[in-house]
């Protein structure tokens, strides 16, 4: 099911390529190797079937370890976790998954277009992986459906980190769409730098992230257009109240995503039962890359606790 560059032309009249043009694509794809060959530590690529297309994974580390799996957040592919992954990946064999539909490799032959087929689309990727239970963690859009699939096959998966998961305890905040949609519908280097400025905490700066990968995400809202098709939305507490998994939910002090105030979303994520909570001073929405050595501690520190078998 590979799909070939002779087919791009095809998926764009079917309106599932996320690429605005050919040269779009060619200059997205060249931002994308320049900032994996900075990859801190050695990996490998695969290019996974299923039915809603290719799905392109990075994989690190020692096979023989437990597999954790990461989802990013929308928009940021990938690459976001070249801060965390040389440390993650010493205990865990780590799969890090580009979603069909957002900015990435994969490719998209049929939408994600509802909770129902993002739970599918996750769990035929991980058959074909071959992974029968995992460590699943997501950030940002990554979280909801790494939540959303842990809500439908909490059988298969060991433990879930979510990292400010987009909705899941509450709605997303106004000022979230007034910040990001300009960055994706005009594409001009400020809007796409104020995007990101208003997601970190103000005692950060866009500095702290990697040149390539900030020419990434330039590279990104300039050629590409999201075609994810699913929207983030608020789980109730029955649902959450019958998750089975140890959990932990990771926000910054300083988060702007959520309508309600952190304390409050803190509330609404206590209704996991086994669930860990833990607050990251000086830090905003990208806090695994602001406060990256605090994110690492905290993911590494809850993985250890869990028994495999």
């Amino acid at each position: 099911m590979h799909v070939k560059r002779s087919d791009l032309k095809e998926m764009e009249m079917k309106g599932l390529s996320i690429y605005r043009n050919e040269q779009g694509r060619d200059r997205f794809l060249a931002a994308y190797d320049q900032a994996l060959s900075e990859w801190p530590i050695p990996y490998e690529i695969s290019n996974v079937s299923t039915e809603f297309g290719d799905t392109h994974v990075i994989r690190c580390g020692n096979l023989a370890n437990p597999p954790l799996l990461l989802i990013h957040g929308m928009t940021a592919t990938s690459l976001m976790w070249s801060a965390n992954i040389a440390e993650w990946c010493r205990d865990y064999y780590v799969y890090c998954i580009d979603v069909p539909g957002d900015f990435g490799k994969s490719t998209l032959l049929k939408p994600l277009s509802s909770k129902e087929a993002a739970a599918q689309w996750l769990l035929e990727l991980t058959q074909e992986l071959r992974l029968e239970k995992f460590h699943l963690l997501g950030h940002s859009m990554g979280g909801f459906i790494s939540l959303n699939f842990a809500l439908v096959h909490p059988e298969r998966v060991r433990s879930l980190t979510l990292l400010a998961p987009a909705g899941s305890f509450a709605p997303l905040s106004r000022m979230f769409y007034l910040h990001m949609f300009p960055a994706v519908m005009f594409k001009t280097q400020w809007l796409i730098d104020r995007a990101f400025t208003w997601c970190m905490s103000r005692q950060n700066s866009l500095d702290l992230l990697p040149a390539s990968y900030r020419a990434l995400m330039s590279a990104s809202y300039k050629n590409c257009f999201p075609r994810l098709g699913l929207l983030p939305t608020v789980f109730t507490e029955a649902e959450l109240s019958q998750c089975s998994f140890p959990a932990l939910f990771i926000v910054g002090e300083d988060e702007v995503i959520y309508r309600h105030s952190i304390s409050d979303v803190q509330a609404k994520a206590r209704m996991i039962p086994d669930m860990t909570l833990a607050t990251v001073p000086k830090a905003g929405h990208l806090l695994s890359v602001e406060q990256k050595q605090q994110i690492n501690d905290l993911v590494i520190e809850f993985l250890s606790k869990q028994q495999w078998g």
